[in-house]
Formats: C-alpha cells, structure tokens, sequence
C-alpha cells in the first residue's frame, strides 16, 4: 500500500483522529468522570424516551440530571455524617475485640494492650486529621469544579445519546449490526445491575438490617445498618463482612443469644436473602453473569485501573464472554472448506 497516497485520499480521517488523540491526551485526567457520566446516562436513558414524550428533552435531561447528582451527594453526605458520629462507638468494639483476643491468647494483659492499641489508633487519626482537613479544603474549588463537569457530561449524554448511537450504528455495516446491538445491550445491562439493582440492594439491605439490630438490642441501629447498605454494593462478599465483626464483637461479649441471632437472622436477612434469593431475581433475564464473575470484574478492574475498575471491570468482562460467544458462533457458521 502506498502510504503517501493513502494518507491523501483520507487526509480528513487522519485529521480528525489527531484532533481525538490530542482530546484525549489533554481531557485524560477526566476520564474517569466522562465514562461514569456516559455510563449513567446509559442506564437512566429509558426513562428519559418516556419522559419527553410530555415533556421537552431539555427539561427532561435536567430532571434526571439533578436527580442523580442530588441522590448521589445526600448519600455520601448520610454515610460521612452517620460514621463519623459514631467513631467512638466503633473504636469501643474494636477495643472489645482486641482485649478479648489477647487475653484468649494470654499474649499479655488485654484490656491494657487494648487500650493501647486504641489510643494509638486515635493518635495517628488526630494527627492525620489537620493535614488531611487542609488538602480537603483545598480540594473544594476542584471538587465543585468536578460536580458542574458531571452533570454537564450527563445532561449531555442524555441529550446527544440516540443521536449518537443512531449515528454510530449507520457506519456499522449491515453484516455486523447484529453483533454490535448485542454487545451495547449487554453493555446496558450490565450497567443496569451495577447502578439500578446494587443501589436497591443496597437500600434493601438497609432496612433490613435496621430491623435486625432493633432485634439484636446493642442500639447504634443507624450506624450497623448504614454499614451494611455500604458494604452491600460489594458483590459476593456484601455484608458478611460486617456480620462477621458483629458476631465477634457479640461472642466478645459473651453473648451466646448474640451471636446465634448474627449467625441465623442476621446471616439470612443481610446475605442469603438480598444477595442469593433477591439480587438474581432483579437482574434475571438480562444480565446472565454468575456472581463471582461479577467479583472478578469489580476487583480486577479496580485492581488495574483504580475506581474506574469498579465500573469499567464488569463491562469489559462480559464484553469479554459476549465477544467469546460471538466468536464462537460466527466460526461455527464457517463450513470446511471457507477461506479463514
């Protein structure tokens, strides 16, 4: 292939994936903003195709845009404010656990070795804590910066999504649109359980967590069941993690009515019930992916690209299993003697 005549019959191509490359190398550090707002405006789209057939598209985009950005930092706001308040309450288990465990151990005196521990803990967080207030203080204007870029980038996606994806499809050619309608489906399901049925999960187990600790009678139900919820946006593991530490905390104790009401109750509520019995029936049909292939994709992805990982992960997994099924679908239709 001549390259000299190639570049000038399709000089313009060449341009414009110049100009993406240098979008792409200055925009670089916003990355992770653009792929989460796309990824929600991907799943909030539907609701936006029912809305503007009331409303305009524009105040449709707005509506749902601000709903997310305020649901999004209310949550945090809740989660921050809830742990936060009770710290000291959390320090006190872990001292409960730390004397208990060294006196079982007789590895020295436990509640003074506990003491200890947990001063060293407070310390180090004290000491932490003007720097870390310091560089948060002075992340705000960036950080305000970031929240305007969001919600621009999801109005926009909203906005520009079909005619985009409308647009994109019609240089698709005809033999490959069906592959490619399946892999963006596939796409939005899977975008669909990352936001739409985790955050119901995770809500879910909220409330009946809460009722779980009303049960259990140690009080701080907020606190128990806002780390549930928290925990519950991880697959596979969810809040078992946090069951586990209440049923130590509770066999520290020597509560013996504890920790069989952890391990049965609280077990089945939080874990069996949300995770095995209602989180398959909520997904169903549209994303078939076993859950500890979803593990996979979490912590991989974030493992090789951060937080973006958490998002990024799972859909390039199951992009990875539907190219597979793909491939071996299309090499089936291949009889002996067709050419590779």
């Amino acid at each position: 292939m001549n390259l000299s005549r190639y570049a000038r019959d399709h000089f313009s191509l060449i341009l414009i994936a110049l100009i993406f490359l240098a979008i792409l190398a200055v925009s670089w550090n916003y990355i992770f903003l653009f792929i989460l707002a796309l990824s929600v405006a991907v799943v909030i789209m539907p609701m936006h195709r029912k809305m503007i057939k009331k409303i305009p598209a524009g105040l449709s985009a707005g509506i749902l845009t601000t709903l997310v950005l305020t649901v999004i930092i209310g949550v945090c706001a809740v989660i921050v404010v809830v742990i936060s308040s009770d710290f000291e309450y959390f320090m006190s288990i872990f001292q409960t656990i730390i004397t208990s465990v060294t006196n079982l151990l007789h590895l020295t005196d436990g509640s003074d070795f506990s003491l200890r521990v947990v001063e060293e803990v407070k310390t180090v967080i004290l000491t932490l804590f003007p720097s870390f207030a310091l560089s948060a203080a002075q992340m705000v204007p960036a950080f305000i910066i970031d929240i305007i870029l969001f919600y621009a980038l999801v109005y926009l996606s909203i906005i520009f999504g079909d005619r985009v994806w409308a647009d994109f499809r019609g240089i698709v050619p005809e033999s490959s649109r069906e592959n490619v309608s399946l892999m963006a489906k596939k796409t939005k399901d899977i975008l669909f359980s990352i936001y739409i049925v985790h955050v119901f999960i995770a809500f879910l187990t909220f409330f009946l967590a809460y009722g779980f600790f009303l049960v259990l009678g140690y009080g701080h139900e907020i606190f128990f069941s806002t780390m549930c919820a928290l925990f519950a946006l991880i697959p596979v593991l969810g809040p078992l993690m946090v069951i586990i530490f209440v049923g130590v905390y509770a066999l520290c104790l020597g509560d013996i009515r504890g920790v069989l009401l952890t391990a049965t109750l609280g077990y089945f509520l939080t874990c069996v019930l949300t995770d095995l019995i209602i989180r398959p029936k909520l997904t169903g049909q549209r994303v078939k992916i076993r859950p500890m292939l979803m593990f996979v994709g979490f912590f991989g992805g974030a493992m090789a690209m951060g937080l973006l990982g958490f998002v990024l992960g799972p859909v390039l997994l199951i992009l990875g299993i539907t190219g597979y099924e793909i491939f071996i679908k299309e090499a089936g239709k291949k009889k002996p003697g067709d050419e590779v």
